[in-house]
């Protein structure tokens, strides 16, 4: 194994963090070439005198920013190019650049450091020996049942959220979801609003997939319902709990106003939805309570949400609940083959 150039410092930033900054270095400096292999965990342990768990963590962080990609029976492999960064002065050493540093301000980043790593590689390792013999060789297109029920009895106690597993389709991002959903409805006969300024991922996701898609300004207590009943648009994306730009949180007048427009008359070809992006609904900084838009209508609500943020980004776990009217098309075009052996869920 190559020699470590690295000493670790038990009272300096969480020793797995050490490590990850050490490879990252070595990957953007280009002294780990693309295609070479990190050491593997059981050596890089004992070298550095740590736990294995330690390392796989670091090394599974650098996994998550694309710096490695695992390879069966080989390893940890370098998929990161470090020509596009050599010349880039903002290359230099992540512990030169943090040296001063005392808040990070830099949107989705995490306090890893308090993250309890240590007992949830514990608990992981123990439930995938206990339930090793009942994994499936292929799981439920909408994911695990008890996932699902979970999720379900959870959102109904924190956000009044109205559903059945059955509603509840499990996937790694909201983006992700937002596709998915993009497929239950006709790019012809929707016209999707989205708020201005807002989740560029979103209305870019909406729009590959053909859409006409109509950006509608928000007014103080969230978006115009004037400017949205003039964009002619029948669904409308939102993001109540914290606006993605601006944090605020939609009042619950104007949650009032959504209800009455999305159960308005939409025409003889077209049926409103409202998607409820619940984006961050657990870190509230005050003490104001307002249930999600879907409670107040479940049957005209598409509700989207994630927990990655409350566990770890690198978990990428989140969920869509689709209303009753949509499951006959989701089961449609989204065939479930293990339904031929299972009992329908409900």
């Amino acid at each position: 194994m190559r020699e470590l150039s690295l000493e670790l410092l038990p009272n300096q930033a969480p020793l797995f963090f050490q490590i990850y900054g050490y490879f990252k270095d070595g990957i953007r400096l280009g002294q780990l070439p693309y295609g070479s292999f990190l050491p593997s965990i059981r050596s890089c342990a004992r070298t550095l005198k740590v736990s294995k768990n330690t390392v796989e963590t670091a090394y599974q962080l650098l996994v998550s920013e694309g710096y490695l990609r695992t390879i069966p029976k080989k390893g940890y492999q370098v998929v990161h190019q470090a020509e596009t960064l050599v010349h880039d002065p903002g290359s230099a050493s992540s512990d030169a650049l943090n040296k001063d540093i005392q808040i990070d301000f830099r949107y989705g980043n995490i306090e890893l450091s308090a993250f309890p790593f240590h007992p949830w590689n514990k608990a992981r390792n123990t439930l995938i020996a206990h339930y090793q013999s009942k994994y499936e060789v292929e799981g439920h297109s909408q994911g695990e049942y008890l996932l699902r029920n979970e999720l379900s009895r959870l959102l109904y106690e924190s956000r009044g959220v109205v559903s059945g597993p059955g509603q509840i389709i499990i996937g790694s991002t909201p983006r992700q979801l937002l596709s998915l959903l993009s497929q239950l409805l006709d790019k012809n006969r929707n016209v999707i609003g989205v708020e201005n300024p807002g989740y560029d991922g979103a209305r870019n996701t909406l729009i590959n997939h053909g859409f006409q898609v109509r950006a509608i300004p928000l007014a103080e207590d969230g978006i115009s319902i004037e400017e949205l009943e003039k964009s002619r648009a029948n669904v409308v994306y939102v993001s109540p709990s914290q606006q993605f730009r601006n944090k605020l949180a939609m009042s619950q007048d104007k949650r009032q106003q959504l209800i009455q427009w999305v159960r308005s008359h939409a025409g003889a070809d077209s049926v409103k939805y409202i998607i409820e992006d619940d984006y961050e609904w657990e870190f509230r900084y005050d003490d104001r309570y307002l249930p999600s838009i879907q409670s107040l209508a479940p049957e005209k609500i598409v509700y989207i949400g994630s927990i990655s943020k409350t566990l770890l980004p690198v978990a990428n776990l989140s969920y869509l609940v689709l209303p009753k009217a949509m499951l006959p098309l989701f089961r449609l075009k989204v065939r479930d083959t293990t339904s031929l052996f299972r009992g329908s869920i409900s």
